[in-house]
């Protein structure tokens, strides 16, 4: 008997962990707030050990429905932060984490000399930033803008790449499926603003209502940014990536494990995909001198290489431009930022309200401290 209990609080713990409230309200539900003490960490966060039995509804028999046994108490009487399109146990424990971090954060923001603190505090100072506007990727926007042909957009389209703005195609590096021992350059389908292909060519209403919010939001980053026509050209950008959405695989294509494992040379993608400068888009990612590179969605890759040729040159820089003020737009005035997040958070992810900016901050301080320690410890992986 006692066996059989532990299974169903174990199989109970499981269940919770995963358990996520999807009924919406405008209530926020957040983790405490103010400094965490000292004592508190290693006390159970959760119930009396780790499991909150309340959070069952014990009217439900396990054997009917063990997912609503184990949470239906907490589903029931636990609303979703307006700041989340949807919550669950690990967003509960991930508040509670960023409220530490917060604490941390605050100490380092008053050590003067402190990279962090002072990292964090200039993302806080947001009168500051709302001053700056545009003028921190203005730089970017006047380099894309400066180019004097394709193979020159690309170069610059690749060094942004680099650094975490979108591009026209998706590169990465991974195991390789096929040869777990090495890691491999692999190049896919990308380019797009929306999720995936049925956004563009879908005939439904709602698809439809998303399309035209999205121009829309072209429109107002390009506005914003200080360009003029901005309609006509957020219309032509959005007909560019109606074009690369054309190209693309479906979903359920590209979760082929055999079709999306190709190998091409280099050779391969001026011969296979022409009329886009592979050389030096290679060169300029830093990916050149490979034996091979795997390609996911092949025809993909050749059509997004056709798409390049034949858009005119002025098209396919407010196209970089666009994906420059995307990418930066958390972290530039609060129009960009507001922008953004009402086509991205609400009208795609059904999100009320952003999360506030200490959360986002947090977040973002995590990011950086995590991509120093990758730095630092200097992790030896074989790449062919």
């Amino acid at each position: 008997m006692r066996k059989s209990i532990v299974t169903v609080i174990l199989l109970a713990s499981a269940a919770s962990a995963f358990a996520q409230t999807s009924a919406p309200s405008p209530t926020l539900a957040k983790a405490a707030k103010g400094p965490v003490a000292a004592k508190d960490a290693n006390k159970p966060q959760i119930g009396d050990f780790g499991f909150d039995m309340a959070g069952r509804d014990t009217s439900v028999t396990p054997g009917t429905d063990f997912f609503d046994y184990a949470n239906g108490g907490w589903v029931k009487t636990t609303p979703i932060p307006a700041d989340r399109s949807s919550y669950g146990m690990f967003h509960v424990l991930q508040d509670l984490s960023l409220e530490r971090t917060r604490t941390i954060l605050d100490v380092s923001a008053k050590t003067p000399g402190d990279k962090v603190g002072d990292f964090y505090s200039s993302f806080m100072d947001e009168a500051a930033v709302n001053a700056k506007g545009a003028t921190p990727v203005k730089p970017m926007l006047a380099a894309l803008k400066a180019t004097k042909d394709k193979t020159a957009l690309v170069t610059e389209i690749a060094k942004l790449q680099r650094q975490g703005v979108g591009g026209f195609v998706g590169v990465g590096v991974q195991q390789d499926d096929k040869d777990p021992t090495t890691y491999v350059v692999s190049l896919g389908q990308s380019g797009i603003g929306l999720p995936d292909r049925d956004y563009y060519l879908k005939d439904d209403a709602k698809l439809a209502t998303i399309r035209t919010a999205y121009e829309a939001y072209l429109t107002r980053m390009l506005t914003l940014a200080g360009e003029p026509n901005a309609a006509a050209r957020a219309a032509a950008v959005f007909n560019l990536e109606k074009g690369l959405a054309t190209a693309h695989w479906t979903r359920i294509e590209s979760r082929d494990a055999d079709k999306t494992y190709n190998k091409w040379t280099a050779a391969d993608f001026a011969a296979k995909a022409p009329g886009f400068p592979w050389a030096q888009y290679m060169t300029a990612m830093g990916v050149t001198g490979r034996p091979f590179y795997l390609v996911a969605q092949p025809s993909a890759v050749t059509g997004e290489a056709k798409v390049f040729a034949d858009t005119p040159i002025n098209v396919l820089q407010d196209y970089a431009m666009l994906k420059v003020l995307r990418a930066y737009a958390p972290y530039l005035s609060s129009d960009f930022d507001k922008t953004n997040f009402a086509f991205y958070g609400t009208t795609l992810s059904g999100t009320p309200e952003q999360r506030g900016a200490v959360e986002r901050e947090v977040g973002l301080v995590e990011i950086a401290r995590q991509v120093r320690r990758v730095r630092t410890q200097h992790l030896e992986h074989r790449i062919v």
